[in-house]
């Protein structure tokens, strides 16, 4: 990235004040620490123990790849339209995970993360929308 686009990208962000700043630290926030890292954590922590032995390893994987990349993705998401629109799918796909663990696995925790994806999906949508304009 050369010094004129990250200068861009940078007035781009400072430009966004009141609400829209905070929302999207916000969004920043929620993608980062409960939908990123703590997701990663419980991910790793239920395959080590063996809490999930017998399930099918498609659900640890797709948590393991689904949080890593809200952490990752978390970094950039307050400067970059791509990352924002990118963090638009993570919350599709963490919407679809926590709806495959409440109906096939009758998992509660999972109303829990809905209603944070719901949260961190409207922080998401008002800074975008504050940032494009």
């Amino acid at each position: 990235m050369t010094d004129a686009a990250k200068a861009s990208a940078l007035t781009a962000a400072n430009a966004v004040d009141g609400k829209p700043r905070v929302a999207g630290r916000t969004a920043q926030f929620l993608l980062g620490i409960p939908l990123g890292l703590f997701q990663l954590a419980a991910v790793i922590g239920f395959t080590v123990t063996g809490a999930g032995a017998g399930e099918s390893w498609l659900v640890p994987i797709w948590g393991l790849l689904m949080s890593t990349s809200c952490a990752v993705v978390a970094l950039r998401v307050y400067r970059s339209a791509g990352a924002r629109r990118v963090a638009f799918a993570l919350l599709g796909a963490q919407a679809l995970f926590s709806l495959v663990k409440l109906t096939v696995y009758h998992e509660s925790a999972s109303l829990v993360f809905m209603a944070i994806i719901a949260v961190t999906a409207g922080a998401l949508f008002m800074y975008h929308r504050a940032a494009a304009a």
